[in-house]
């Protein structure tokens, strides 16, 4: 399954829910703030994943109390 995780950095307040929760999609940036593994970063970070570990991203994006990811399937 091939799907699409967006991170707002700039909503993004550092708590480290997403990457404690799952560290196969998200991880620590800079100044703490979270960035999809593997992906680009410009304000906005965007990785495309090709797992089946949707539900783990997912689960990860609700736990962030700015509600600023999002997990779409392409």
């Amino acid at each position: 399954m091939k799907y699409k995780i967006e991170i707002d950095r700039e909503e993004c307040i550092a708590c480290g829910a997403c990457y404690t929760s799952d560290p196969d999609h998200f991880e620590s940036g800079s100044e703490e703030k979270s960035k999809a593994v593997g992906g680009t970063s410009n304000g906005k970070s965007t990785g495309s994943f090709d797992d089946y570990k949707i539900e783990d991203a997912s689960t990860a994006a609700d736990c962030c109390p700015m509600s600023a990811i999002t997990v779409i399937k392409i």
